[in-house]
């Protein structure tokens, strides 16, 4: 008896009956403004997704492990969307619930995918964006030079803190409000040579409230928002580069802090962000649904696959917390901190130039592969 409910159980987790962590509830696909297609899958719990972009037919697998589909999904099909034709699911193996893709015959596309976490009575979800990409065409058109093609993109540099307020003050007493005026100017430079409009939200050591920075983001018709900041900790041991997008949760404990420590600024100087809190609640909740908070964390992933290559990273390096100068609902917003002031190495690291030019060449690289993707 002990044997067969022994072997009932390992045919019930071989067939995904029971034994499963999650399960796909619903499938949607919807067209973009862009003319693009976004898919969305909602979960019950995350999961560990896998994507295989494939050709002859041109196809999109999308694999769900340790997943099984809610019963009325299972070999359904939905209805053309866009240049997605037909989105179909199946199980080709114990916990994996699959959904494939099906797009036109010489059919080219781009993809990027991320997971948003429940918000309000909303499960797991987790989200594709699919552009359809064009094909080369031969003509006798002059190309145009990336600097031109870059010209009428507009960053906008933010060097964070400024006037009274220095920010993180360093073992050497030295602060942080300096430091970052000095990396934004010559950030600037690189990217005015590659062709972008730069605008910094200060050029001189001056305070400026957190809305006002966003404010300068939009008169300017900003196109990417940088935030330059360098971290402290108590730890002198703790090191490493990291960038930070919103969320209406923090990655960790220390993102909350830092975010909780940036936005003081405001209070300290004459403006309680008390009446923003139902505010700020809402605007982020929306920010979690737009393609801004999309865009503003496939920029901080190109940060990160360009700084690796140079520099040491905190774990993790992408994180989330909810900084208010990140807060613009249509432009989409980083905030760097380019490491640790209070660790005695890396702070001499930040203060050499040659070091700097390392971090800005990689800002740049990484804003040309973001514009290229989101041209």
């Amino acid at each position: 008896m002990r044997l067969l409910k022994g072997l009932l159980f390992l045919w019930f987790c071989l067939t995904g009956t029971f034994c499963l962590a999650q399960t796909v509830q619903d499938i949607r696909l919807s067209g973009t403004p862009a003319d693009g297609v976004r898919f969305v899958a909602e979960l019950d719990k995350e999961a560990d997704v896998s994507l295989s972009k494939l050709n002859n037919p041109p196809r999109l697998v999308i694999d769900f492990k340790g997943t099984r589909f809610d019963n009325q999904l299972l070999q359904k099909k939905w209805p053309a969307v866009g240049f997605v034709h037909t989105c179909r699911t199946g199980t080709p193996k114990p916990q994996t619930a699959r959904v494939v893709l099906d797009f036109p015959e010489n059919c080219q596309w781009q993809e990027k995918h991320f997971s948003l976490p429940p918000q309000s009575a909303k499960n797991w979800r987790f989200v594709v964006d699919l552009n359809r990409t064009k094909t080369k065409t031969t003509t006798n058109a002059t190309p145009s030079t990336k600097a031109e093609t870059n010209k009428q993109k507009i960053i906008v540099l933010d060097p964070g803190h400024g006037g009274q307020d220095p920010g993180a003050v360093s073992r050497t007493g030295r602060y942080e409000k300096d430091l970052v005026l000095m990396m934004a100017k010559e950030t600037k430079k690189l990217l005015e040579k590659a062709g972008y409009k730069v605008v910094l939200t200060r050029s001189k050591d001056i305070f400026i409230p957190l809305r006002g920075r966003i404010k300068k983001a939009h008169e300017a018709n900003g196109d990417l928002f940088i935030s330059i900041h360098a971290d402290r900790a108590k730890n002198s041991s703790a090191k490493g580069l990291s960038i930070y997008t919103i969320s209406e949760k923090a990655s960790d404990k220390e993102a909350a802090a830092l975010a909780e420590r940036e936005n003081k600024a405001d209070i300290l100087y004459g403006m309680d962000l008390a009446e923003y809190q139902q505010e700020v609640s809402d605007i982020l909740i929306d920010l979690a649904k737009t393609d801004a908070m999309n865009k503003s964390s496939q920029y901080a992933d190109n940060v990160v696959d360009e700084m690796k290559k140079k520099i040491r990273l905190v774990p993790n390096a992408h994180r989330f917390a909810g900084f208010v100068v990140l807060k613009s609902p249509n432009i989409p917003s980083v905030l760097l901190e380019m490491g640790y002031l209070s660790n005695r190495e890396e702070e001499k690291q930040m203060w050499q130039k040659s070091y700097r030019n390392k971090l800005s060449q990689a800002l740049v690289n990484a804003v040309n592969q973001f514009f290229k993707e989101n041209p």
